[in-house]
């Protein structure tokens, strides 16, 4: 009997020693590269997009994944820090409704005296 001899564990580092920045592969194409079963490189691959070091997206039918380049990261912190919510607390948010509804009864007419009606739209002076 001969011993089967054992690949080393696939490891992220491993996997992203074959993938270039900025450049798109797919998970076949990373499993022919690294020489390792299409379902382990996935799996590694999951782990790694799971913590950002990876990104994934759809082409067609298939995930591709691309290792982000200095200048994407860059531009995703940008645009972070541009569209994030305010984290103070609003103030004069109260007065101002306050303010608007003041506002908007003011303009209202006021009724001309005091007629109420029944059921049926009569007036009962």
């Amino acid at each position: 009997m001969t011993k089967a001899v054992q690949k080393p564990a696939l490891t992220p580092a491993k996997v992203l020693a074959y993938l270039t920045p900025g450049t798109s592969y797919t998970g076949q194409q990373i499993a022919r590269l690294a020489g390792y079963s299409t379902p382990e490189v996935q799996k590694v691959l999951a782990g790694c997009v799971g913590r950002g070091m990876v990104r994934q997206t759809r082409d067609g039918g298939h995930s591709v994944y691309c290792v982000p380049t200095e200048e994407d990261i860059r531009q995703e912190r940008e645009r972070a820090d541009r569209y994030a919510l305010p984290t103070a607390i609003l103030q004069g948010y109260d007065a101002a409704n306050r303010r608007f509804q003041e506002t908007c009864m003011a303009s209202r007419r006021p009724l001309q005296g005091s007629v109420s009606r029944d059921r049926d739209g009569q007036s009962s002076d």
